[in-house]
């Protein structure tokens, strides 16, 4: 092999490793892309909690004496997030495809991957902000008393987890 050869063999290494990297950050123990599966991102787990977990059911509420109407209503909340949460997710997994497919392309292309990153950022920041909507208007139609018991619950679970005030492990000093 010739020096060039090798030169571009370590650059094809190197981004090969450096492309990977976010990639492994955002794998699921339970595989896949998936908008709530896993233990993904910290906002996947809060939605989890919070009942939106798909499958998971309904997370710190179930534990709550919910009304038939409040029921209703969070079912309701729900599904109307649902078909803006889909088409986010598509747009994550299109631009992750597409970021993993430029690792393999013959030259880097410096502003694609740019825009790429920035598109898939700007949908899981779009899909964040839903989420944390439609947690809102959940927890409007709480009482006092079921707000209370909510945030018991929520600390008793971050301290389960170790997990302080600020999602830290120990707390802000820790």
């Amino acid at each position: 092999m010739n020096k060039r050869t090798k030169i571009i063999g370590a650059f094809l290494a190197a981004s090969s490793i450096a492309l990977a990297v976010p990639f492994v950050a955002q794998a699921r123990p339970g595989g896949g892309d998936s908008g709530f599966g896993g233990c993904g991102s910290h906002g996947q787990r809060m939605a989890m909690a919070w009942g939106q977990g798909g499958h998971h059911g309904g997370g710190l509420l179930r534990t709550l004496d919910l009304s038939e109407a409040q029921r209703d209503k969070i079912f309701e909340l729900r599904h109307a997030l649902a078909p803006q949460m889909h088409e986010e997710m598509k747009t994550v997994r299109s631009a992750s495809q597409a970021l993993r497919g430029m690792m393999q392309q013959d030259a880097y292309d410096e502003a694609k991957v740019k825009a790429l990153t920035e598109q898939r950022a700007a949908a899981m920041s779009r899909m964040a902000q839903l989420r944390l909507r439609n947690q809102h208007e959940i927890y409007q139609l709480l009482t006092a008393e079921q707000r209370e018991q909510l945030q018991q619950q929520m600390s008793a679970r971050q301290a389960r987890r170790g997990m302080g005030p600020r999602f830290m492990p120990g707390g802000i000093d820790g």
